[in-house]
């Protein structure tokens, strides 16, 4: 049983020898020569592209709609729905006049004007709903317009991240001649605190079988003499001994 834990002595086991060994000699035999060389490519490159940094766009931190796409489709809309209202309108008011003519009502009176005053009312508030919807139109085309923004600025972010973020997930793999180095750096660290716990821990048990054995001693040796002077001279000598 003591071989397999650790020698009397405190020293590492034939098992954690080996086991230290096994994982050294793994570490040892892998060939991170391709992940050296690309994270020193990487590091190369990194310093050129450092110097041109001023030269390429820089990354998109806010955007805004274009006030100029919403006035043209305000414009656009309002046109198209004016021209379209103008030849209906007139034959809407010449369709009017010749319906009151055959009615009897002479132009200038009461009636006919009231209707007249009808007529250009319902064209007026064609006039306000289609400036009120060409407003709405302008508002959707400032909100692509915003939304297109929003978009290319994104793209532009993640084209600027894509190269980096490639090359980060290709070496992610792979262990670099450093990281091999902390592995076994952290092997032979935790190798030498297990055989100074061991070594400690040995000492302590000599000492505490050592010390049964003294007072065992001191014991049998005060109820030998007897009487208080036995128990006195069994003291002087455990004493002594510590």
């Amino acid at each position: 049983m003591s071989g397999m834990m650790g020698g009397g002595n405190g020293n590492p086991t034939a098992m954690q020898n080996y086991a230290a060994w096994y994982g050294l000699n793994a570490l040892n035999n892998i060939d991170t020569s391709a992940v050296d060389n690309a994270n020193q490519n990487m590091a190369q490159y990194g310093e050129q592209l450092s110097q041109t940094l001023g030269d390429r766009p820089d990354y998109v931190y806010s955007v805004n709609g274009s006030d100029a796409a919403r006035q043209r489709a305000e414009q656009a809309y309002y046109n198209r729905a004016v021209s379209n209202f103008q030849p209906q309108f007139e034959q809407q008011r010449d369709d009017l006049e010749t319906r009151l003519a055959n009615q009897g009502l002479a132009v200038g009176s009461e009636a006919y004007q009231r209707a007249m005053n009808d007529l250009t009312a319902q064209q007026n508030n064609a006039y306000v709903n289609a400036a009120n919807q060409a407003v709405l139109n302008g508002q959707q085309a400032f909100s692509q317009s915003l939304n297109d923004s929003i978009n290319a600025g994104n793209f532009t972010n993640s084209a600027r991240l894509l190269p980096v973020k490639e090359i980060m997930t290709l070496l992610s793999n792979s262990p670099s001649g450093y990281d091999i180095e902390m592995q076994k750096y952290n092997i032979l660290n935790n190798y030498a605190n297990m055989a100074a716990q061991q070594q400690a821990n040995a000492q302590a048990s000599e000492g505490d079988f050592l010390a049964g054995l003294l007072n065992a001693g001191t014991t049998a040796l005060g109820a030998y003499l007897g009487g208080p002077s036995g128990a006195q001279i069994g003291n002087m000598i455990g004493k002594s001994f510590r």
